[in-house]
């Protein structure tokens, strides 16, 4: 997952730090608009090899590291049951 915190900050210009918490909006922040937005989900689906679903991606879920981290690990999570 460090991966993510790493993307960000090279991405955005910005260091997670006492003062910039993980869990800072970075939209209310200016830190990302709607064009980083779309680059950060594409690269988390190359990185971590899952799909975006329409309402996934325009639900605003992933507004801090703290969150986008929450859902790649549900994302990559691996099912409890296949069906039966």
């Amino acid at each position: 997952m460090e991966k993510i915190r790493a993307f960000i900050e090279e991405q955005f210009l910005i260091e997670y730090d006492e003062s910039f918490p993980e869990d800072t909006n970075l939209f209310k922040e200016g830190v990302m608009d709607s064009f980083g937005y779309v680059q950060l989900c594409r690269f988390l689906e190359q990185e971590y090899g899952f799909r975006f679903t329409e309402a996934e991606m325009t639900g605003n879920v992933l507004v801090s590291l703290t969150q986008i981290r929450d859902f790649v690990a549900r994302k990559t999570a691996p099912t409890a049951s296949s069906g039966n």
